[in-house]
């Protein structure tokens, strides 16, 4: 996890939450939360991925390719741990939800974690983007063995949901299966896990 002990400088910081926000502007659980007609819309985003951005930074969950071209948050669960400063990034996130949209997020949220596999401690994938136009998946290998070199060093299970069924074949493939689909509004979410963990599930 070498990788994770760099300091971000705000240039670099700047870059990587652009990375990942303008990655994550047409998926459609961003439209759940936010109003995409709104001007503010992609400033919305951009927030949300701003306060996941240094909470995982500080849970030691930020990890950048090699290549400087692809990025994954994540966290151990038991060790998210959120600061005076977090909470108001979130307040910030807040002030961009409409009103109309909060009881369809609190029942989304509900329903994810109701499908969740029950685990008492966990690697949580938050995020994963890649540069656009780059089409190569070195960066996506480099940070699916660098999740599962940990999940081997802390014996702890990797969970996951997307809705970008483009990328539900690459996951298959480096090490995870779906385990859940579940339909929520316009999209399919999707729950991925390690298949170790799903094998010891018998799922």
């Amino acid at each position: 996890m070498e990788n994770n002990k760099l300091q971000f400088s705000k240039a670099e910081l700047l870059h990587y939450k652009k990375l990942i926000s303008n990655r994550f502007i047409e998926n459609p659980r961003m439209s759940l939360v936010f109003n995409k007609e709104k001007k503010s819309f992609k400033k919305n985003v951009f927030n949300l991925v701003s306060y996941c951005f240094h909470v995982a930074l500080r849970a030691n969950g930020v990890y950048v390719s090699k290549n400087k071209k692809t990025i994954v948050l994540f966290y151990e669960n038991k060790k998210l741990k959120k600061t005076f400063s977090d909470y108001c990034r979130y307040f910030k996130v807040l002030k961009g939800v409409p009103v109309a949209n909060i009881k369809s997020i609190l029942n989304n949220e509900k329903e994810i974690k109701k499908h969740q596999l029950k685990l008492d401690n966990y690697i949580y994938v938050w995020f994963i983007a890649q540069e656009e136009g780059y089409g190569k998946l070195d960066g996506l290998n480099e940070i699916n063995q660098m999740l599962f070199k940990l999940s081997n060093t802390t014996k702890l299970p990797i969970i996951f949901e997307t809705s970008d069924i483009r990328l539900i074949r690459f996951y298959k493939h480096v090490g995870f299966d779906v385990y859940k689909k579940l339909k929520s509004g316009s999209e399919t979410i999707y729950f991925f896990a390690d298949k170790k963990t799903l094998e010891t599930y018998n799922m």
